[in-house]
């Protein structure tokens, strides 16, 4: 392999593992970015939905025998405008606490499942004790995988009636991010083209200087010493030929002396 080649295939490398090195970090960048803003985008549409919720009527749906009466109905009816006006692609429910579980109370769903059970998630006990919205990282359970948002709702008195919970399915987190990941790896590309198109170049432009130097020197050699040395420049190899070309001065003195 000529020194051009191991040059260009060395810098050409280099410039690759940097940028795609720079890429990746990005991408994690750009995960932890968009996790946090879907989180509170949820965030936002829940505080906000939770404000249209009457927590009193919320209180008087106990169980599945509740599921024509008129607060559920019209409760049910808030939660799915709630989903269309936000164009949530998943369900939206409403809980209330059970001493160390919670039951499903509102749900946008076609069969209802009041009372059904639900373990509490580490990030809703902020909303659950203190009233204060929250959002989940991605995680995962036996349905999927998810970010969800709560709010709490209140009754006429200022207490805790239950949350409010909304979802994105974990597709729509990686159709974004996977968006994101693609205009990112195509950036890339492109910057790693244009530093191995500069390295071949930069490759040759060192190379023919010393391939020039070994034609001189093997000129020398046969003392055929009539041809100057010069090599434009003030790199390191411009250098080399500035002393090679003294060198060939005091070869030429000296011939001229022993003549």
């Amino acid at each position: 392999m000529s020194l051009t080649a191991k040059f260009a295939l060395f810098t050409s490398a280099l410039c690759v593992a940097v940028i795609f090195s720079i890429t990746y970090l990005s991408y994690r960048i750009s995960y932890k970015e968009l996790e946090s803003s879907l989180g509170l985008q949820l965030e936002a549409i829940v505080r906000t939905g939770a404000t249209r919720i009457d927590g009193d009527k919320h209180d008087q749906v106990r169980g599945m025998a509740d599921q024509n009466a008129p607060a559920f109905l019209e409760l049910r009816d808030v939660l799915r405008e709630i989903k269309t006006a936000n164009e949530l692609e998943t369900e939206v429910y409403t809980f209330r606490q059970k001493g160390e579980t919670l039951e499903f109370v509102i749900m946008t769903n076609e069969k209802p499942f009041i009372g059904d059970t639900y373990q509490i998630r580490p990030e809703m006990r902020d909303t659950l004790i203190k009233g204060k919205p929250a959002h989940t990282q991605l995680y995962g359970d036996h349905h999927g995988e998810w970010i969800s948002a709560y709010a709490p709702i209140f009754d006429a008195d200022g207490n805790i009636s239950g949350l409010l919970e909304a979802d994105y399915e974990v597709h729509t987190f990686f159709a974004l991010l996977r968006e994101k990941f693609i205009y990112l790896m195509l950036k890339a590309m492109g910057f790693a083209l244009v530093a191995m198109v500069l390295s071949v170049l930069l490759a040759k432009s060192v190379t023919r200087k010393l391939v020039y130097l070994t034609n001189i020197t093997e000129r020398i050699s046969l003392g055929k010493m009539d041809t100057p040395i010069e090599v434009k420049g003030r790199d390191e190899v411009a250098k080399l030929g500035g002393s090679l070309e003294r060198m060939r001065e005091s070869l030429v003195m000296a011939a001229k002396m022993l003549d």
